[in-house]
């Protein structure tokens, strides 16, 4: 795990601008099109809305989420919602976009239905942009759900799985092992709490393993975290 550490969010967003731009230039150069993960969340807001205004190739980039809630598209909750009022306005309103979210009543119903227009689309991903919990969980991959070992498992052979987090909405997350079909892992970050336990989570003798442990420590893919103080 590699740690780049900023005073503020917006030199972080930044830093992480110039990464994004660079990787998908180079990437839609090398292999015609990049597949990219998006966190959710209020975090990377910033971020998306500088990065739809940067004039990329964007009709031979697809744009998946990490997670999504299982809400109507047009509420507030929605990650969806989120990124099409900021990343896909200006240029990256040509990206292809690859939905969580479905017409199914629940998650659980619509697993099958995601998972096939994920492997259709993009059976493997590029880069992925996670945010993390307070919890160290990241996209849904939330401790102590009946599932968790599921969604951790490095032999896990779907690309998304439901996931039901105790006292929140339900929702659908990829796994790790799909997430880990990336070339490089980035982590979006701040705050005091949020390093310490980046740091704590990236030691193999760590006495509480939470699921960014997982990522954390794992030898598949590359992690760098973007961190900023404030």
């Amino acid at each position: 795990m590699d740690l780049k550490a900023f005073n503020t969010i917006e030199q972080c967003e930044d830093a992480l601008l110039n990464e994004f731009t660079h990787i998908i230039s180079e990437g839609i150069e090398q292999n015609k099109s990049v597949t990219i993960a998006l966190a959710g969340g209020n975090t990377p807001k910033g971020l998306y809305q500088k990065l739809g205004q940067v004039s990329l190739d964007w009709s031979n980039i697809k744009v998946t989420l990490t997670d999504e809630r299982w809400v109507d598209i047009h509420h507030e909750d929605s990650n969806e919602k989120m990124l099409t009022d900021t990343l896909f306005q200006h240029h990256a309103k040509a990206a292809k976009f690859i939905p969580l979210k479905n017409t199914q009543a629940s998650a659980q119903q619509g697993q099958m239905d995601a998972e096939q227009l994920l492997k259709q689309n993009s059976p493997t991903l590029d880069y992925v942009l996670l945010g993390m919990g307070d919890d160290g969980h990241f996209a849904s991959i939330f401790p102590g759900m009946s599932n968790t070992d599921e969604l951790l498992d490095f032999n896990q052979k779907a690309c998304c799985l439901p996931a039901t987090p105790e006292g929140k909405p339900p929702r659908m997350s990829l796994t790790l092992r799909y997430l880990l079909s990336a070339q490089h892992i980035y982590i979006f970050i701040k705050g005091d709490a949020k390093r310490q336990l980046i740091e704590e989570q990236s030691f193999s003798d760590t006495a509480q393993r939470l699921p960014i442990y997982y990522l954390l420590t794992q030898t598949l893919c590359p992690v760098t975290v973007y961190w900023s103080e404030s």
